[in-house]
Protein backbone atom coordinates (compact mmCIF):
# COMPACT_ATOMS: atom_id res chain seq x y z
CA UNK A 1 0.00 0.00 0.00
CA UNK A 2 1.05 3.61 -0.55
CA UNK A 3 0.81 6.63 1.76
CA UNK A 4 1.30 10.26 0.75
CA UNK A 5 3.65 12.25 2.98
CA UNK A 6 4.06 16.04 2.76
CA UNK A 7 7.18 17.77 4.08
CA UNK A 8 7.72 21.50 4.46
CA UNK A 9 10.68 23.01 2.61
CA UNK A 10 12.89 25.68 4.16
CA UNK A 11 13.98 27.86 1.24
CA UNK A 12 16.06 31.02 1.04
CA UNK A 13 14.89 33.95 -1.09
CA UNK A 14 17.10 32.82 -4.00
CA UNK A 15 15.86 29.22 -3.75
CA UNK A 16 12.25 30.40 -3.54
CA UNK A 17 12.69 32.46 -6.72
CA UNK A 18 14.28 29.52 -8.54
CA UNK A 19 11.44 27.16 -7.56
CA UNK A 20 8.78 29.69 -8.62
CA UNK A 21 10.48 30.12 -12.00
CA UNK A 22 10.56 26.32 -12.37
CA UNK A 23 6.83 26.16 -11.71
CA UNK A 24 6.16 28.85 -14.31
CA UNK A 25 8.24 27.20 -17.05
CA UNK A 26 6.94 23.68 -16.42
CA UNK A 27 3.30 24.77 -16.44
CA UNK A 28 3.89 26.91 -19.53
CA UNK A 29 5.31 23.80 -21.22
CA UNK A 30 2.19 21.89 -20.13
CA UNK A 31 -0.03 24.56 -21.73
CA UNK A 32 1.94 24.37 -24.98
CA UNK A 33 1.73 20.56 -25.10
CA UNK A 34 -1.96 20.65 -24.18
CA UNK A 35 -2.80 22.95 -27.11
CA UNK A 36 -0.86 20.74 -29.49
CA UNK A 37 -2.47 17.60 -28.12
CA UNK A 38 -5.94 19.11 -28.48
CA UNK A 39 -5.30 20.33 -32.04
CA UNK A 40 -3.93 16.99 -33.22
CA UNK A 41 -6.19 14.87 -30.97
CA UNK A 42 -3.14 13.11 -29.58
CA UNK A 43 -3.82 12.13 -25.98
CA UNK A 44 -1.87 8.92 -25.36
CA UNK A 45 1.23 9.49 -23.28
CA UNK A 46 3.44 7.51 -25.66
CA UNK A 47 2.25 9.37 -28.76
CA UNK A 48 2.38 12.75 -27.02
CA UNK A 49 5.98 12.09 -25.99
CA UNK A 50 7.09 11.51 -29.60
CA UNK A 51 5.10 14.53 -30.76
CA UNK A 52 6.34 17.14 -28.29
CA UNK A 53 9.45 16.02 -26.39
CA UNK A 54 12.26 17.35 -28.60
CA UNK A 55 10.53 20.63 -29.52
CA UNK A 56 9.67 21.45 -25.91
CA UNK A 57 13.19 20.67 -24.71
CA UNK A 58 14.71 22.86 -27.40
CA UNK A 59 12.39 25.82 -26.69
CA UNK A 60 12.21 25.75 -22.89
CA UNK A 61 15.65 24.34 -22.02
CA UNK A 62 13.97 22.28 -19.31
CA UNK A 63 15.64 19.15 -17.99
CA UNK A 64 14.58 15.85 -19.53
CA UNK A 65 12.95 14.76 -16.27
CA UNK A 66 10.78 17.88 -16.13
CA UNK A 67 9.62 17.43 -19.74
CA UNK A 68 8.76 13.77 -19.16
CA UNK A 69 6.73 14.65 -16.04
CA UNK A 70 4.99 17.49 -17.92
CA UNK A 71 3.97 15.08 -20.69
CA UNK A 72 2.52 12.70 -18.10
CA UNK A 73 0.64 15.58 -16.46
CA UNK A 74 -0.97 16.59 -19.77
CA UNK A 75 -1.88 13.01 -20.66
CA UNK A 76 -3.49 12.46 -17.24
CA UNK A 77 -5.47 15.70 -17.59
CA UNK A 78 -7.20 14.36 -20.72
CA UNK A 79 -8.16 11.01 -19.18
CA UNK A 80 -11.48 12.41 -17.93
CA UNK A 81 -12.60 13.60 -21.38
CA UNK A 82 -11.02 14.90 -24.56
CA UNK A 83 -13.71 17.42 -25.52
CA UNK A 84 -12.30 20.39 -23.58
CA UNK A 85 -8.93 22.09 -23.91
CA UNK A 86 -7.02 21.67 -20.65
CA UNK A 87 -5.16 24.64 -19.21
CA UNK A 88 -2.81 24.73 -16.24
CA UNK A 89 -2.32 27.27 -13.47
CA UNK A 90 1.02 29.12 -13.76
CA UNK A 91 1.93 28.16 -10.19
CA UNK A 92 0.27 24.73 -10.16
CA UNK A 93 2.06 21.74 -8.71
CA UNK A 94 4.64 19.86 -10.77
CA UNK A 95 6.04 16.35 -10.45
CA UNK A 96 9.64 15.32 -9.82
CA UNK A 97 10.91 11.86 -10.76
CA UNK A 98 14.01 10.02 -9.58
CA UNK A 99 16.18 11.99 -12.04
CA UNK A 100 15.13 15.44 -10.78
CA UNK A 101 15.00 14.87 -7.00
CA UNK A 102 17.36 13.15 -4.58
CA UNK A 103 16.46 12.54 -0.92
CA UNK A 104 18.93 12.64 1.97
CA UNK A 105 16.77 11.43 4.82
CA UNK A 106 19.36 11.50 7.63
CA UNK A 107 20.35 15.08 6.79
CA UNK A 108 16.68 16.03 6.25
CA UNK A 109 17.53 17.65 2.95
CA UNK A 110 16.70 17.14 -0.72
CA UNK A 111 18.41 18.01 -3.97
CA UNK A 112 16.02 19.45 -6.59
CA UNK A 113 16.77 20.04 -10.25
CA UNK A 114 15.46 23.50 -11.22
CA UNK A 115 15.85 25.89 -14.15
CA UNK A 116 18.62 27.55 -12.13
CA UNK A 117 20.52 24.32 -11.51
CA UNK A 118 20.56 21.89 -8.58
CA UNK A 119 19.36 23.22 -5.24
CA UNK A 120 19.96 21.63 -1.84
CA UNK A 121 16.95 22.41 0.37
CA UNK A 122 16.30 21.31 3.94
CA UNK A 123 12.86 20.04 4.95
CA UNK A 124 10.85 19.63 8.13
CA UNK A 125 9.05 16.42 9.08
CA UNK A 126 7.98 14.44 12.13
CA UNK A 127 9.93 11.40 13.43
CA UNK A 128 7.18 9.09 12.18
CA UNK A 129 7.33 10.64 8.69
CA UNK A 130 11.11 10.38 8.69
CA UNK A 131 10.88 6.67 9.42
CA UNK A 132 8.41 6.15 6.58
CA UNK A 133 10.57 8.16 4.16
CA UNK A 134 13.34 5.58 4.60
CA UNK A 135 11.19 3.10 2.68
CA UNK A 136 10.52 2.90 -1.03
CA UNK A 137 9.60 6.32 -2.43
CA UNK A 138 7.70 7.07 -5.60
CA UNK A 139 6.93 10.29 -7.47
CA UNK A 140 7.29 13.60 -5.62
CA UNK A 141 5.08 16.66 -6.23
CA UNK A 142 6.21 20.23 -5.56
CA UNK A 143 3.35 22.42 -4.26
CA UNK A 144 3.16 26.14 -3.45
CA UNK A 145 0.54 27.04 -0.83
CA UNK A 146 0.25 30.51 0.71
CA UNK A 147 3.82 31.36 -0.28
CA UNK A 148 5.27 28.19 1.28
CA UNK A 149 6.71 25.25 -0.66
CA UNK A 150 5.82 21.65 0.20
CA UNK A 151 6.96 18.38 -1.31
CA UNK A 152 4.52 15.46 -1.33
CA UNK A 153 5.86 11.98 -1.96
CA UNK A 154 4.17 8.58 -2.25
CA UNK A 155 5.77 6.06 0.11
CA UNK A 156 5.21 2.31 -0.09
CA UNK A 157 4.28 0.81 3.28
CA UNK A 158 4.07 -2.90 3.97
CA UNK A 159 0.54 -3.88 4.98
CA UNK A 160 0.24 -6.16 7.98
CA UNK A 161 -1.12 -9.68 7.58
CA UNK A 162 -4.81 -9.78 8.52
CA UNK A 163 -5.41 -11.63 11.78
CA UNK A 164 -8.50 -13.88 12.21
CA UNK A 165 -11.01 -11.71 14.11
CA UNK A 166 -12.68 -13.06 17.24
CA UNK A 167 -15.70 -10.82 16.74
CA UNK A 168 -17.00 -7.67 15.06
CA UNK A 169 -17.31 -4.04 16.20
CA UNK A 170 -20.14 -2.19 14.48
CA UNK A 171 -19.58 1.49 13.65
CA UNK A 172 -22.53 3.80 12.97
CA UNK A 173 -21.65 7.08 11.23
CA UNK A 174 -23.70 10.23 11.62
CA UNK A 175 -23.73 14.01 11.76
CA UNK A 176 -24.50 14.66 15.43
CA UNK A 177 -22.10 11.87 16.40
CA UNK A 178 -19.41 11.38 13.77
CA UNK A 179 -19.20 7.74 14.85
CA UNK A 180 -20.63 5.44 17.50
CA UNK A 181 -19.42 1.87 18.02
CA UNK A 182 -21.10 -1.21 19.42
CA UNK A 183 -18.78 -1.13 22.44
CA UNK A 184 -20.63 1.93 23.74
CA UNK A 185 -18.15 4.62 22.66
CA UNK A 186 -19.38 7.79 20.96
CA UNK A 187 -17.30 10.27 18.97
CA UNK A 188 -19.23 13.51 18.94
CA UNK A 189 -19.45 15.72 15.91
CA UNK A 190 -20.73 18.79 17.78
CA UNK A 191 -17.32 20.48 17.65
CA UNK A 192 -17.14 19.95 13.89
CA UNK A 193 -20.64 21.35 13.45
CA UNK A 194 -19.76 24.48 15.48
CA UNK A 195 -16.62 25.07 13.43
CA UNK A 196 -18.51 24.62 10.16
CA UNK A 197 -21.27 27.01 11.25
CA UNK A 198 -18.70 29.62 12.28
CA UNK A 199 -16.86 29.56 8.95
CA UNK A 200 -20.11 29.36 6.99
CA UNK A 201 -21.35 32.48 8.75
CA UNK A 202 -18.08 34.33 8.10
CA UNK A 203 -18.09 33.35 4.42
CA UNK A 204 -21.67 34.57 4.11
CA UNK A 205 -20.62 37.97 5.48
CA UNK A 206 -17.68 38.14 3.06
CA UNK A 207 -19.65 36.96 0.02
CA UNK A 208 -20.86 40.46 -1.08
CA UNK A 209 -17.28 41.75 -1.00
CA UNK A 210 -15.57 41.21 -4.35
CA UNK A 211 -12.12 42.44 -3.37
CA UNK A 212 -9.03 40.22 -3.75
CA UNK A 213 -8.50 40.39 0.01
CA UNK A 214 -12.00 39.01 0.67
CA UNK A 215 -11.50 36.17 -1.82
CA UNK A 216 -8.16 35.33 -0.27
CA UNK A 217 -9.68 35.34 3.21
CA UNK A 218 -12.52 33.03 2.14
CA UNK A 219 -10.04 30.60 0.64
CA UNK A 220 -7.95 30.60 3.82
CA UNK A 221 -11.03 29.88 5.93
CA UNK A 222 -12.03 26.98 3.69
CA UNK A 223 -8.59 25.45 4.02
CA UNK A 224 -8.56 25.92 7.77
CA UNK A 225 -11.97 24.27 8.09
CA UNK A 226 -10.89 21.36 5.89
CA UNK A 227 -7.74 20.82 7.98
CA UNK A 228 -9.79 20.76 11.19
CA UNK A 229 -12.24 18.19 9.81
CA UNK A 230 -9.40 16.09 8.43
CA UNK A 231 -7.63 16.08 11.80
CA UNK A 232 -10.88 15.06 13.54
CA UNK A 233 -11.40 12.17 11.12
CA UNK A 234 -7.78 11.08 11.61
CA UNK A 235 -8.21 10.98 15.40
CA UNK A 236 -11.53 9.10 15.27
CA UNK A 237 -10.34 6.53 12.71
CA UNK A 238 -7.16 5.92 14.70
CA UNK A 239 -9.13 5.24 17.89
CA UNK A 240 -11.55 2.88 16.14
CA UNK A 241 -8.85 0.86 14.41
CA UNK A 242 -6.74 0.68 17.57
CA UNK A 243 -9.79 -0.52 19.52
CA UNK A 244 -10.42 -3.27 16.97
CA UNK A 245 -6.74 -4.25 17.01
CA UNK A 246 -6.53 -4.38 20.81
CA UNK A 247 -9.62 -6.59 21.01
CA UNK A 248 -8.68 -8.59 17.88
CA UNK A 249 -11.98 -7.87 16.18
CA UNK A 250 -13.13 -6.77 12.73
CA UNK A 251 -14.78 -3.43 11.96
CA UNK A 252 -18.20 -3.28 10.28
CA UNK A 253 -19.00 0.10 8.73
CA UNK A 254 -21.89 1.41 6.67
CA UNK A 255 -21.82 1.44 2.87
CA UNK A 256 -23.07 5.00 2.30
CA UNK A 257 -22.68 5.19 -1.47
CA UNK A 258 -25.24 7.55 -3.03
CA UNK A 259 -26.36 9.09 0.26
CA UNK A 260 -26.08 12.66 -1.05
CA UNK A 261 -28.46 11.91 -3.92
CA UNK A 262 -30.93 10.29 -1.51
CA UNK A 263 -30.93 13.49 0.56
CA UNK A 264 -32.19 15.73 -2.25
CA UNK A 265 -35.73 15.63 -0.85
CA UNK A 266 -34.73 17.12 2.51
CA UNK A 267 -34.89 20.79 3.43
CA UNK A 268 -32.02 23.18 2.76
CA UNK A 269 -30.54 23.05 6.27
CA UNK A 270 -30.37 19.25 6.26
CA UNK A 271 -28.90 19.19 2.75
CA UNK A 272 -26.20 21.64 3.82
CA UNK A 273 -25.23 19.47 6.79
CA UNK A 274 -25.31 16.32 4.65
CA UNK A 275 -23.22 17.76 1.83
CA UNK A 276 -20.56 18.99 4.24
CA UNK A 277 -20.35 15.62 6.02
CA UNK A 278 -16.91 14.10 5.32
CA UNK A 279 -17.99 10.47 5.73
CA UNK A 280 -16.05 9.29 2.66
CA UNK A 281 -12.83 10.73 4.05
CA UNK A 282 -13.41 8.92 7.35
CA UNK A 283 -14.02 5.69 5.44
CA UNK A 284 -10.73 6.08 3.52
CA UNK A 285 -8.82 6.74 6.75
CA UNK A 286 -10.36 3.64 8.33
CA UNK A 287 -9.42 1.58 5.26
CA UNK A 288 -5.71 2.40 5.17
CA UNK A 289 -5.23 2.37 8.95
CA UNK A 290 -6.90 -1.05 9.08
CA UNK A 291 -4.54 -2.37 6.42
CA UNK A 292 -1.51 -1.18 8.37
CA UNK A 293 -2.58 -3.09 11.50
CA UNK A 294 -4.16 -6.12 9.81
CA UNK A 295 -7.71 -5.31 10.92
CA UNK A 296 -10.48 -6.72 8.71
CA UNK A 297 -12.82 -3.98 7.46
CA UNK A 298 -16.31 -5.01 6.35
CA UNK A 299 -18.89 -2.86 4.57
CA UNK A 300 -22.50 -3.77 5.36
CA UNK A 301 -25.89 -2.59 4.14
CA UNK A 302 -27.05 0.24 6.48
CA UNK A 303 -30.70 0.30 5.41
CA UNK A 304 -33.13 0.60 8.33
CA UNK A 305 -30.34 0.01 10.87
CA UNK A 306 -31.53 3.07 12.85
CA UNK A 307 -35.16 1.88 12.86
CA UNK A 308 -34.57 -1.79 13.66
CA UNK A 309 -34.51 -3.09 17.22
CA UNK A 310 -31.24 -4.83 18.01
CA UNK A 311 -33.00 -7.13 20.51
CA UNK A 312 -36.10 -8.43 18.73
CA UNK A 313 -35.49 -7.28 15.15
CA UNK A 314 -38.73 -5.31 14.86
CA UNK A 315 -38.35 -2.55 12.22
CA UNK A 316 -40.61 0.48 12.23
CA UNK A 317 -40.07 4.23 11.89
CA UNK A 318 -41.97 4.84 15.13
CA UNK A 319 -39.18 3.05 17.05
CA UNK A 320 -37.02 6.16 16.72
CA UNK A 321 -39.00 9.20 17.79
CA UNK A 322 -36.00 11.50 18.41
CA UNK A 323 -32.45 11.79 17.14
CA UNK A 324 -30.96 10.31 20.33
CA UNK A 325 -33.72 8.09 21.67
CA UNK A 326 -34.70 4.62 20.49
CA UNK A 327 -37.57 2.65 22.00
CA UNK A 328 -38.94 -0.47 20.37
CA UNK A 329 -42.74 -0.40 20.31
CA UNK A 330 -42.76 -4.20 20.14
CA UNK A 331 -40.48 -5.36 22.99
CA UNK A 332 -39.91 -2.05 24.81
CA UNK A 333 -36.10 -2.08 24.43
CA UNK A 334 -34.61 1.40 25.03
CA UNK A 335 -31.13 2.62 24.12
CA UNK A 336 -29.25 5.43 22.47
CA UNK A 337 -30.25 5.43 18.79
CA UNK A 338 -26.68 5.47 17.47
CA UNK A 339 -25.64 2.65 19.83
CA UNK A 340 -28.63 0.58 18.73
CA UNK A 341 -27.71 1.15 15.06
CA UNK A 342 -24.11 0.12 15.79
CA UNK A 343 -25.39 -3.13 17.35
CA UNK A 344 -27.38 -3.83 14.19
CA UNK A 345 -24.32 -3.19 12.05
CA UNK A 346 -22.32 -5.50 14.30
CA UNK A 347 -24.86 -8.29 13.77
CA UNK A 348 -24.79 -7.79 10.00
CA UNK A 349 -20.99 -7.74 10.07
CA UNK A 350 -20.89 -10.99 12.04
CA UNK A 351 -23.15 -12.60 9.48
CA UNK A 352 -20.95 -11.32 6.67
CA UNK A 353 -17.76 -12.42 8.42
CA UNK A 354 -19.24 -15.83 9.19
CA UNK A 355 -20.11 -16.32 5.51
CA UNK A 356 -16.63 -15.20 4.45
CA UNK A 357 -14.80 -17.56 6.77
CA UNK A 358 -17.15 -20.44 5.93
CA UNK A 359 -16.49 -19.92 2.21
CA UNK A 360 -12.77 -19.60 2.89
CA UNK A 361 -12.68 -22.86 4.84
CA UNK A 362 -14.70 -24.67 2.17
CA UNK A 363 -12.48 -23.37 -0.61
CA UNK A 364 -9.35 -24.31 1.35
CA UNK A 365 -10.62 -27.87 1.76
CA UNK A 366 -11.38 -28.08 -1.96
CA UNK A 367 -8.07 -26.49 -2.93
CA UNK A 368 -9.72 -23.51 -4.60
CA UNK A 369 -9.06 -19.76 -4.44
CA UNK A 370 -11.84 -17.32 -3.54
CA UNK A 371 -12.03 -13.52 -3.38
CA UNK A 372 -14.10 -11.66 -0.77
CA UNK A 373 -15.84 -8.35 -1.27
CA UNK A 374 -15.50 -7.63 2.46
CA UNK A 375 -11.74 -7.59 2.25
Amino acid sequence: MQICISVKLHTSSEQHTALVETLWKCNAACDRMSRLAFETQTFRKFDLHHLTYHDVRAETRLAAGHVVCAIAKVANAYKLDTETLRTFQPLGGIAFNKDTVAWRIEEQSISLNTVCGRLKVSFLCSPAQKELLRGKRGQSDLLLRDGQFYLSVAVTVQAAAAFPPTGVIGVDMGIVNVAADSEGNQYTGETVKKVRRKYRRQRRLLAPMKTPSARKHRKQMSRKEARFVKDTNHCISKKLVQLAFDRQKALAIECLQGIRQRGNGFNRAVRTELNSWAFHQLKLFLAYKSQRLGVTLIEVDPRYSSQTCSKCGHCERANRKTQEGFRCICCGFEANADFNAALNLKARGELSAALMFREEATASNLGQAVSFRGR
